[in-house]
C-alpha cells in the first residue's frame, strides 16, 4: 500500500525516546477495499442513519445498510459512517490505556511542538491533544487537521470534546445493560471548535464475529447535544457542510484506526509499565 510522507520532527522531539514510534512506523494510506468505496463518492443520503434515529446504531449485533460512507443530507447538514476491525492482538487494555496515555504530556516535551503521544496516531493529521484544564470533566481538547496535511499545520481548528452518557439522551436502562453483558463500549460526544460549528458522535465498539474488534461510528456535521436533546447548530460553517470536508474527515478517521494496529502493541509493552510522564 501507499504511504505518506510524514513531517519531520523538531530536534527536541526527536530526541525522546519515545519518537521512534512516530519515525519508524510508516502512515499508510486507507486500504484498497476502503479506497474502492472512497472512490465510488458520496453514498445514497436514504441510506444514512438520520440522526432523529441516532441512538439506533446502539446494538450488540446489527449492521446497517451502509456502514461505511458520507453524504450530505437534505437539511443541509454532513453524515459520516466509518466502520473499522483492530485485530485480536489489540487487547482492550492496550486501547484504553493509550486514550489516557496521550492526554499526558512527557516530562521533557519540548515547549511549541504540540504533544508527541498524539502525533504517534496520525503523523499528517495530528498536532496536540490533552484535558482542558487538566479535567476530563471539562472536555478534551485537539488541535489537528482533517486532511491529511493537505491545508497545512498552519490550519489547524482546535477542537473540544465533551463526553456524554446516552441514558441522558434518552436510551433505555435496560438496553444500556444489555449492551455492557455483551462487552459492547459506547462512545458518545459532540464536538465544539475554536471556529463555529459543532459534530455529534456517536460510535460503539464490540467483539467481531471474524476475530478482533468492531468499531461502527457515525457523526452528525451540524449538530450538538445539550441539556438530555439533540440540536441542530445552524452557526456550523459551509466548509464543515460540503462532500470534500466530509470525505476528508473519512480518510482521516480511516487511516488513524489503521495506523494504530501498527505501533500500538510495541509502545505499549514499552511504556505502561513506565512513569505516567515518561519521555
Amino acid at each position: 500500500m501507499k504511504i505518506y510522507q510524514i513531517p519531520e520532527l523538531t530536534p527536541e522531539e526527536k530526541a525522546l525516546p519515545v519518537s521512534k514510534y512516530y519515525t519508524d512506523y510508516p502512515l499508510h494510506c486507507p486500504n484498497p477495499l476502503y479506497s474502492q468505496l472512497l472512490d465510488a463518492g458520496a453514498m445514497d443520503p436514504q441510506d444514512a442513519l438520520p440522526v432523529e434515529k441516532w441512538l439506533d446504531l446502539l446494538t450488540v449485533d446489527d449492521y446497517m445498510k451502509v456502514e461505511y460512507g458520507y453524504c450530505m443530507m437534505p437539511d443541509g447538514t454532513g453524515y459520516i459512517a466509518n466502520y473499522s476491525v483492530l485485530p485480536g492482538y489489540i487487547t482492550p487494555e492496550m486501547r484504553m490505556w493509550y486514550v489516557r496515555w496521550l492526554n499526558i504530556h512527557s516530562a521533557h516535551l519540548p515547549k511549541g511542538c504540540g504533544n508527541i503521544r498524539y502525533k504517534l496516531w496520525n503523523q499528517m493529521d495530528h498536532i496536540d491533544h490533552g484535558l482542558v484544564d487538566g479535567d476530563f470533566k471539562k472536555g478534551i481538547y485537539t488541535l489537528e487537521t482533517l486532511d491529511m496535511g493537505r491545508s497545512g499545520k498552519d490550519k489547524a481548528i482546535g477542537s473540544v470534546r465533551h463526553n456524554f452518557d446516552v441514558r441522558d439522551y434518552g436510551f433505555p436502562e435496560e438496553k444500556y445493560q444489555r449492551l455492557m453483558d455483551a462487552h459492547v463500549g459506547i462512545t458518545s460526544c459532540w464536538e465544539s471548535f475554536d471556529v463555529p460549528g459543532s459534530h455529534l458522535v456517536l460510535s460503539i465498539t464490540r467483539p467481531c464475529p471474524l476475530g478482533g474488534v468492531e468499531t461502527c461510528s457515525r457523526e452528525w456535521i451540524g449538530y450538538r447535544a445539550e441539556n438530555g436533546k439533540i440540536i441542530r447548530d445552524e452557526e456550523t460553517p459551509s466548509f464543515m457542510l460540503c462532500e470534500q470536508y466530509l470525505r476528508d474527515v473519512q480518510i482521516h478517521n480511516t487511516v488513524e484506526q489503521q495506523h494504530l494496529a501498527t505501533f500500538l502493541p510495541a509502545l505499549y509493552e514499552e511504556y505502561s509499565c513506565l512513569p505516567k510522564d515518561a519521555d
